[in-house]
């Protein structure tokens, strides 16, 4: 195994969007709309596909929610925000990297979130290529995302280990030939990945 494909939520950065949506508001009932309507909305992904500007769902999600569109833009800046590293993640890309494997990106992220993140953290150069969901027009689970990022980097998935935190994306990633972990922050998981990437 010489390639080594990172997620990003999750993953390298933290995802959490019930602190999220209590960093937004106190009430209750207004976290629950919030989730629902925005964090969880079909309108997130199309985001995440790219099909979707930041500025359009926000006029959307106001319809939907009945906040000021100014408020959907916080929460968007408070999103961006919250994507802070993980270090352990962080440590254990810092390690593959060192050993020698080619690291790679394959994320579902807006271009609003990837670009912000991608100016804001160092480890993207670490990255030998980077497929994002909002460049490509589809995300994962789709098996198309992952054949762009095999295709474009003429990776052999038999050479290839997959890490997300989705079990329907690792599944997906399997049935091409790709190794894969399922991700979670437990001390097993980081010791499975950190003897994998110790070769």
């Amino acid at each position: 195994m010489r390639n080594v494909v990172f997620d990003l939520g999750a993953v390298l950065l933290e995802w959490d969007p019930e602190a999220i949506v209590r960093q937004f508001t106190p009430d209750r009932i207004q976290q629950d709309n919030v989730m629902k309507q925005i964090l969880q909305h079909p309108d997130w992904l199309e985001m995440d596909r790219g099909r979707l500007t930041e500025v359009d769902a926000a006029y959307r999600a106001a319809k939907r929610t009945g906040l000021d569109a100014r408020e959907i833009f916080g929460l968007f800046s408070i999103v961006k925000d919250s994507l802070t590293v993980i270090p352990n993640t962080l440590r254990l890309l810092e390690k593959a990297s060192e050993n020698g494997f080619n690291l790679y990106c394959l994320s579902n992220m807006s271009p609003e979130n990837y670009l912000f993140l991608k100016h804001k953290y160092a480890f993207f150069d670490r990255f030998h290529g980077i497929v994002v969901s909002g460049l490509e027009n589809t995300v994962k689970p789709e098996k198309e995302i992952y054949q762009i990022l095999l295709q474009r980097f003429s990776l052999n998935p038999g050479d290839t280990l997959f890490i997300d935190d989705r079990e329907e994306n690792t599944r997906t990633a399997a049935g091409l030939g790709i190794s894969t972990i399922t991700f979670s922050t437990s001390p097993e998981c980081y010791s499975e990945l950190s003897l994998l990437l110790d070769t």
